[in-house]
């Protein structure tokens, strides 16, 4: 039977497969070799050919509709895969037939199918492949694909989305494959006992499940690590035999998604302190989003952000949710948030795209200060007071009229944006408003000139305060024309940088949700932004005993390089702040993992200051072989792996500034 799309075809060349070296007795090897090896001569001269055998469940659309025997194999040739084969060497040996086997036999092998059309013969189809990745050894003759659900969903707002039949995306597991038995999210590991309780939507990676009531979970078992192999991303493998021990533990101990957990708190607990940290935090933001309900507040935090996104999805603008959720965060809890990317992510976009959705309107609540090179003192972007003539002269850029109209409209919101900020040195003409970071809400004030010099002209007062109702936001790209941000400013700020979504999947998704609530005239008062939205934190103390410890050998290995660099306890008073003020969806459930949180914070607050030359940073962050595409972890993914932190943003931000120093000998 053939298939009728050619779009399923190129689709198939997306899912993940595992497989071995073709076993000859065992297999349907074609006679276009000169033997029946798993790897062999070709019969064109100077061609060598590789059969591989799928493990793991095939794409459904090769085992339903055209129904491909198992024994079928996949075949290559070494004329292609010429990025992996280089990175074994293999052209560098004489007898590569040889150095073939010492590198795949009795390996796993992590592979996409690719599937064409034959011409002229009984077959249909040709079962190409390209090669993932070759490591782990094989120890069993079938593997179950356990994805992870997208690490933007905590744990319970998954199963908000399985009970209220949501969609909720297995990025790394398309939807032509047989549906997952297992799934990860979070620390827990859920179990879909039949294949018809998930269904999957359009878009190729998004799916709902049909049957909430009959998905389980357990925590992740402590060999779970240690058990599952050829991951890549957010798919990994377990053999069958640990397959059928997961299915006895869940028949055991398995807990509906439906029923309340109990969770231990005696000192002989094996229970992870992080879950139950994360419900009482959870039930405490759900509180204080019932008490903004109850008086009579227009919009709460999870409405405001729904609106955020659907602004977004109606101008176009491709923001990751989780990027529109982060940003959301780092405005609420720092005094200044940057956002970086390459040309063309919309950094601006999503500055006046959130002040939009506050209700602000450019020219009154919103100022853009676009900066130019030339921009060296303060005086640049404030103005200055003429001694002889007693006038303030403001400087073009207005900010001073604007932040004196915030101070004297502390109930409304204002956002001032500076686009390309380092474009000019930020250490410079910024320098005020760092110093306003280090002070308390009531000390915030900026000083324009002495209270005892002589201004004729008092419109305007001396010192103006800045409060909590003026949101700091930056804008920066980082290549050639740019200036570096400082270690001290860096220290004082969340440095995002956006994230691009693939074209394609722009393409597929669509929102779908209601249309933006307020009038014409509406605006979030700074009331309901910092006293509701906002809730204050207990610092340190709100933080996990494994998260101190985290932050403690992030410290020792920094400074260890770098004495003036490291984890200060501002930054980690910044990151319990952050982690305390994760928003929650209209259930209680935190729209942004407490890990994933984690995560954006190393990256954004900790790594973000790490730079020198080669000597300097090399073991810290690694380097990286372009001539065979592979990474050599530094310490700090190390240690990521090494204390089981997921921290799949951090791991390729450092991958990314190893590319950069081995490419130039120093990272800036």
């Amino acid at each position: 039977m053939a298939i009728n799309s050619p779009i399923d075809i190129r689709d198939i060349s997306n899912c993940i497969l595992l497989g071995k070296l073709a076993d000859p007795y065992d297999a349907r090897i074609p006679g276009l070799g000169q033997t029946r090896e798993a790897i062999t001569e070709n019969n064109i001269p100077g061609l060598i050919n590789i059969y591989i055998q799928a493990i793991s469940a095939e794409p459904k659309l090769l085992t339903n509709v055209i129904h491909k025997d198992p024994k079928d194999i996949y075949i290559t040739f070494d004329n292609r895969n010429q990025a992996f084969l280089r990175s074994i060497k293999y052209y560098e040996t004489e007898n590569k037939i040889q150095h073939l086997y010492e590198h795949l036999e009795n390996k796993l092998i992590l592979f996409k199918p690719k599937i064409k059309e034959r011409n002229n013969s009984s077959d249909l189809y040709h079962y190409n492949f390209d090669f993932v990745w070759v490591g782990d050894t094989l120890e069993s003759d079938h593997y179950v694909p356990v994805p992870r659900v997208d690490r933007d969903l905590s744990s319970i707002r998954f199963e908000s989305h399985l009970a209220d039949l949501k969609p909720f995306r297995l990025l790394d597991y398309p939807n032509l494959m047989e549906t997952p038995e297992f799934l990860v999210c979070d620390r827990y590991l859920y179990h879909i006992p039949h294949s018809d309780m998930l269904t999957s939507a359009n878009i190729r990676t998004t799916y709902y499940c049909k049957m909430p009531d009959e998905v389980k979970k357990i925590q992740l078992p402590e060999d779970w690590n240690q058990r599952t192999k050829g991951i890549y991303r957010d798919l990994a493998f377990i053999p069958d035999v640990y397959a059928a021990e997961l299915r006895d533990l869940f028949d055991s101990n398995g807990v509906s998604i439906n029923r309340p957990v109990v969770i231990e708190t005696s000192a002989s607990s094996q229970v992870s302190a992080q879950p139950v940290i994360e419900e009482v935090i959870n039930q405490e933001v759900a509180e204080v989003i019932q008490r903004a309900s109850e008086s009579g507040t227009n919009m709460n935090e999870y409405e405001f952000l729904n609106q955020l996104r659907y602004l977004a999805d109606k101008g176009d603008l491709a923001y990751v949710e989780a990027d529109l959720y982060n940003f959301h965060i780092a405005l609420k809890t720092g005094f200044l948030t940057i956002l970086g990317g390459m040309s063309g992510t919309g950094k601006t976009r999503l500055a006046t795209l959130y002040a939009n959705a506050l209700g602000l309107k450019s020219n009154d609540d919103i100022l853009i200060v676009p900066v130019s090179p030339a921009y060296t003192e303060p005086a640049d972007i404030l103005g200055y007071l003429n001694q002889q003539l007693g006038i303030y002269t403001e400087s073009e850029t207005g900010l001073v009229s604007f932040l004196n109209k915030a101070a004297q409209n502390e109930d409304r919101m204002f956002m001032v944006i500076f686009d390309e900020m380092n474009l000019g040195q930020v250490e410079h003409y910024f320098s005020p408003f760092i110093s306003l970071l280090e002070m308390g809400e009531e000390d915030r004030y900026l000083t324009l000139f002495s209270e005892n010099s002589i201004c004729r002209d008092r419109s305007l007062p001396n010192r103006i305060k800045v409060g909590k109702n003026v949101l700091f936001v930056g804008t920066a790209n980082f290549d050639e024309t740019t200036k570096d941000f400082s270690k001290r400013l860096l220290d004082r700020a969340n440095v995002i940088h956006l994230q691009k979504k693939e074209f394609r999947e722009v393409k597929e998704t669509t929102y779908i949700g209601e249309a933006p609530k307020w009038t014409k005239d509406f605006k979030i008062k700074s009331d309901v932004y910092r006293n509701q939205w906002t809730r204050s934190s207990n610092g340190i103390r709100s933080l996990l005993a494994e998260e101190l410890d985290l932050f403690d050998k992030l410290n020792e290995s920094i400074s260890n390089i770098d004495a003036q660099t490291g984890v200060s306890f501002r930054i980690v008073m910044g990151i319990s702040e952050y982690l305390d003020n994760i928003p929650t969806d209209d259930k209680g459930a935190p729209l942004l993992s407490r890990t994933r949180a984690l995560d954006y914070q190393v990256k954004q607050r900790i790594l973000t200051k790490i730079r020198g030359h080669r000597e300097q940073i090399e073991s810290l962050i690694g380097t990286y072989d372009f001539h065979k595409g592979t990474y050599q972890e530094g310490d700090l993914v190390s240690m990521f792996r090494d204390e089981e932190w997921d921290f799949e943003f951090s791991s390729k931000y450092l991958t990314q500034k190893a590319k950069e120093l081995t490419r130039n000998g120093y990272v800036l």
